[in-house]
């Protein structure tokens, strides 16, 4: 089914701070946005950090740097929508929950940045309340869709959506118990979730190829939801539960269970990790108590094994900030791990955030792709010399039509390993 979007309304984004951080030779500048308007959540962001989405407190929206913020409908979690917002590796196609004009109830919805199309998922046939479907989490593809539908007497079940598949149950192994889907790897083959125990315990749980599979430490004492998955769906993040004393956790079949670190500050005992990179190098996490408020805690990333202050990382970049904001509530991240989103606590009120981190040079005469610069990049160099038959030539670095020795000054100019210029 497909209807018009909600007329779009650009607005400028009201502050930027701190555009002056310069990345190494290369590499790209580090900023940082406040949006400046009450009520925005920031809660993902495309490949490159470009596009980043997210919601108000009745609405959907996307914001880019040139365009600003635009919003785009929809029925956002503070006006009875659920779920979340998310966005496609490109930018191009964002998930999110809609009303439905034929049955008046929710549903998750797919919407098309281009043209401003909206194509809904539709239902099991059941509704709750106002809910029939809710949007969680998009595949890095934007070829599918994950999060919970309702079936008879607001039983509540994990789907996967996919044009060519539809909307799939994917099940509860518990009988009579709800589960949800809260996000998905690069093509939706593996989904990470909750199933309620029989006790109603969110339990962690990963669906791989449809198949369910409940994440438990070692000694097979359950763990709290699971919030996300690496492209590839190696890696599982999650919250914990008492069996662990709250600790997050990252789970792989070849791991399996691994503690994420404990909080240092002992008045914010609890971990929620929320986003991780691609690689599964970095994971998005935030500190709090059980109790709200929401952004009462304070946000962190964790890079292979090591967790840091998201305003110690802005500074490490030459980010200033003014001592009042503090990144409390990150819930989303590029799949390189360098864009972060999330709200703020800050002197004017709880505002939405986007910190893009300074990313490394790119390596264009790393041509088999090996990390560095060397005599292998150079045979594939001179094996393309001359004029490009196509006009586009990997060796072509400089793009002029032809590999000739002002690309062969470029290559050796880069000589050695990659980034450590």
């Amino acid at each position: 089914m497909k209807h018009a979007s909600t007329d779009a309304v650009l607005l400028a984004c009201s502050l930027t701070l701190a555009a002056a951080a310069v990345a190494e030779a290369g590499g790209t500048a580090g900023s940082f946005h406040l949006l400046g308007l009450t009520g925005l959540t920031p809660s993902d962001a495309s490949s490159d950090g470009r596009v980043v989405v997210g919601y108000n407190t009745s609405q959907f929206w996307h914001w880019t740097p040139e365009q600003g913020l635009i919003l785009i409908g929809g029925v956002s979690p503070s006006a009875g929508g659920a779920g979340s917002a998310g966005v496609s590796d490109d930018g191009t196609r964002i998930g999110y929950t809609i009303l439905s004009p034929q049955t008046g109830k929710t549903e998750g919805a797919f919407y098309e940045i281009a043209s401003g199309q909206t194509t809904s998922i539709g239902n099991f046939g059941y509704s709750c309340d106002l809910s029939a479907t809710s949007c969680w989490g998009v595949s890095g593809d934007g070829n599918s869709m994950v999060g919970l539908g309702w079936h008879l007497n607001c039983g509540a079940r994990a789907y996967r959506f996919t044009a060519t598949g539809g909307l799939v149950d994917l099940g509860s192994t518990v009988a009579g118990s709800a589960s949800r889907a809260n996000a998905c790897n690069a093509n939706a083959t593996v989904i990470a979730g909750w199933q309620d125990s029989t006790s109603g315990a969110r339990q962690g749980a990963v669906w791989i190829n449809g198949v369910q599979q409940l994440i438990t430490t070692q000694t097979g004492a359950t763990l709290g939801e699971a919030g996300g998955v690496s492209a590839d769906g190696t890696w599982i993040i999650g919250q914990g539960a008492s069996s662990n004393s709250f600790r997050g956790w990252r789970w792989s079949q070849a791991t399996g269970y691994q503690a994420l670190p404990a909080s240092p500050i002992p008045t914010l005992p609890r971990t929620f990790p929320t986003a991780i990179s691609a690689d599964g190098s970095r994971i998005l996490l935030f500190y709090r108590t059980q109790f709200p408020p929401s952004t009462g805690g304070e946000g962190y990333m964790w890079i292979n094994g090591t967790i840091t202050p998201l305003e110690t990382l802005a500074a490490q970049a030459g980010i200033e900030l003014t001592p009042d904001i503090r990144m409390a509530l990150p819930l989303g991240m590029s799949r390189d791990g360098y864009t972060i989103v999330g709200t703020a606590r800050t002197a004017a009120g709880v505002q939405g955030f986007i910190l893009d981190l300074p990313r490394p040079a790119q390596c264009p005469a790393d041509f088999n792709d090996d990390g560095a610069v060397n005599g292998d990049d150079l045979g594939v160099m001179l094996g393309a010399w001359g004029a490009c038959p196509s006009g586009a030539c990997e060796a072509d670095l400089n793009d002029d039509g032809a590999v000739n020795g002002d690309d062969l000054g470029e290559l050796l100019g880069a000589w050695g390993a990659c980034g450590a210029g």
